[in-house]
């Protein structure tokens, strides 16, 4: 695809040829006759006609309309706020100067924006149901976990450095954000742990597994590992089962607490526009279901959260920064009928709540 620079060097080099500098003064010897003359017309009418012409003739310059700067957001207030449709970062927009690390933007679904302090600009998620979040208090060195309602906040038991999350991380929520598993690679600790905010208590699990699924209470926990051509996924406390993808394009699980979802793909690891339905504990016997009603120039993604026991969140995105703006999908498994929820904003960083990735 050739770019709009291209372009315009194309048309240019079929130009005819001109002497532009003799074009430009014979051009401004025209446009200064034109005024001459329209000047002599409206002498003329001032003089014969008691000056009602050249009221006609003067007219006042169209106002000159400036694009606002984008409306500042409101500090989030300590409780009271709707539930999270998502969460995102700014760009910076001073390429000279630079920016410090911008602030998290909440915007809910009430059509509220709302920003945090300067202390949480690290890890953000948001439980599924967009009522509580879940970040990194740089202050306090912990993970803290926020009811939007009612203001109430839970502190994580596990201390963390910052460098944690210098690296690629992962921060996988339980529905109510009171459990979660925090894992990071590539940096000097990498940690991969299941903390327990309601009982206090931090669990380490084996390197190298990823997050994938992190239910309330005592309930299951999956994990994933992908290897040359296949994965293999563990519901903890059961035995691992090897899916034929490599991939990590998962669902949260589903509420019948078995059931897991991934994007599906071909032999060469490109997605085919389906999603795949599989038991987590069991493995054996697959469903694939193709999608539809997915917006021109947009491709399935990543997966989320279930929304109720036959429909689940998915994120499809344009293949090039120009396309659609990525969107936000509710997908019926049953059928891969596919409904619109809202669009992802424009930011350098975006959280969409309960989606694995």
């Amino acid at each position: 695809m050739k770019t709009l620079r291209e372009d315009l060097r194309a048309l240019a080099e079929q130009a005819p040829a001109v002497d532009l500098a003799a074009q430009a003064v014979r051009g401004a010897r025209r446009r200064r006759a034109t005024r001459l003359a329209l000047m002599a017309a409206t002498v003329t009418c001032l003089i014969a006609g008691g000056g009602a012409a050249l009221s006609q003739q003067v007219r006042p310059a169209p106002p000159i309309v400036l694009t606002p700067p984008e409306t500042k957001a409101l500090p989030l207030p300590a409780k009271g706020v709707a539930p999270v449709e998502q969460a995102y970062q700014l760009p910076c927009r001073s390429i000279r100067t630079g920016c410090p690390e911008p602030a998290w933007r909440l915007a809910t679904r009430d059509g509220d924006t709302y920003e945090l302090s300067k202390d949480a600009t690290g890890p953000l998620e948001v439980t599924a149901d967009g009522r509580r979040i879940v970040y990194y208090d740089s202050t306090q060195r912990r993970i803290v976990v926020r009811d939007l309602a009612s203001g109430k906040t839970w502190q994580s038991p596990l201390k963390q450095p910052a460098e944690d999350f210098d690296v690629e991380y992962a921060l996988r929520l339980s529905p109510d954000g009171l459990r979660f598993i925090i894992s990071g690679w590539g940096g000097r600790r990498e940690p991969n742990k299941l903390v327990d905010v309601a009982r206090g208590t931090v669990t380490d699990l084996k390197r190298g597994w990823w997050p994938v699924s992190v239910s309330d209470g005592s309930g299951p926990v999956v994990l994933a590992k992908p290897y040359d051509m296949t994965s293999r996924v563990q519901v903890l406390g059961h035995d691992p089962i090897t899916i034929p993808d490599f991939t990590y394009y998962y669902s949260t699980l589903a509420p019948d607490g078995r059931t897991l979802a991934r994007l599906g793909q071909t032999a060469e690891m490109h997605k085919d526009g389906s999603i795949v339905l599989f038991d987590a504990m069991r493995g054996g016997r697959e469903t694939r279901i193709p999608l539809t009603g997915i917006g021109e120039g947009l491709n399935p993604r990543w997966l989320g959260g279930w929304l109720n026991d036959t429909e689940l969140t998915m994120v499809a995105t344009p293949p090039e920064p120009r396309g659609p703006a990525s969107t936000v999908y509710a997908v019926d498994v049953r059928t891969g009928a596919s409904r619109e929820l809202f669009t992802v904003r424009d930011a350098v960083r975006h959280v969409i709540p309960g989606l694995v990735r």
